[in-house]
């Protein structure tokens, strides 16, 4: 039952991607070609420019639709429902643990950030990987005719080295944020000794203790995700 509501939940979210993607590419076809010829002289370098934005803003905004958008409601909810059931079951617990949660959004909170930046700059280099690229298919005979094979794969290599260096950069952000999770053990730590005197102190139960924790753990970790943060600066990248 819940693997059908599942399938359908993404069938929807990917054939809504879809849709506006395709009439976004329409209409932005439409208004590229409606510019007077002294615009492409302005600001369009080649065709393959205007080709490779047409596919590349769409693809970005299937995406965010097809798959941060479900993943950002899916934490969203789950975090709101974990400190729901965290306050509802030992309130005294969700209330000492409750400030750790910002150990756990900043990390992921900056790597959403630098992600950002970095596929920003990532799309400019491709882009200009793609230009070469184009111009050579586009006049191969000329090409071949100058024996410019050799000339124009070193071109195309070299205009791909910024790529390289982004990607790792963009690893080494990945990698820290990932080994920022680890904070949840100092946070269950925390839980375990407050935890410990509630049961000493206050008589609470042991297994109430349990579920709390797990409650704030969970909810902090899906609140931490890169996917949440990176959806939000994607929609609001200067705040």
């Amino acid at each position: 039952m819940w693997d059908i509501i599942f399938f359908e939940e993404g069938y929807c979210w990917t054939r809504t991607a879809e849709r506006q993607a395709s009439r976004m590419r329409s209409r932005y076809l439409k208004a590229v070609l409606r510019q007077d010829v002294g615009y492409f002289d302005l600001h369009v370098t080649s065709t393959a420019e205007v080709i490779t934005s047409v596919s590349s803003d769409s693809l970005v905004i299937q995406d965010v639709i097809s798959e941060k958008v479900p993943v950002f409601l899916t934490n969203l909810f789950t975090f709101i429902g974990a400190y729901i059931v965290a306050f509802a079951v030992l309130w005294r617990l969700a209330i000492a643990a409750f400030p750790f949660v910002i150990f756990l959004v900043i990390p992921g909170l900056m790597y959403g950030r630098a992600l950002m930046g970095i596929a920003r700059k990532m799309k400019v280099e491709y882009n200009k990987a793609g230009i070469v690229a184009e111009q050579a298919l586009s006049s191969i005979r000329t090409v071949y005719a100058f024996v410019g094979e050799s000339k124009t794969m070193r071109n195309y290599s070299i205009a791909l080295q910024g790529t390289v260096d982004l990607g790792l950069k963009q690893g080494l952000a990945k990698g820290l944020a990932i080994g920022s999770n680890g904070i949840v053990f100092a946070i269950w730590s925390f839980i375990a000794y407050y935890g410990s005197r509630l049961i000493m102190y206050r008589h609470a139960s042991g297994g109430n203790v349990f579920v709390t924790g797990a409650a704030i753990a969970i909810g902090g970790l899906y609140v931490s995700l890169p996917s949440s943060h990176s959806f939000i600066i994607t929609l609001f990248p200067f705040a």
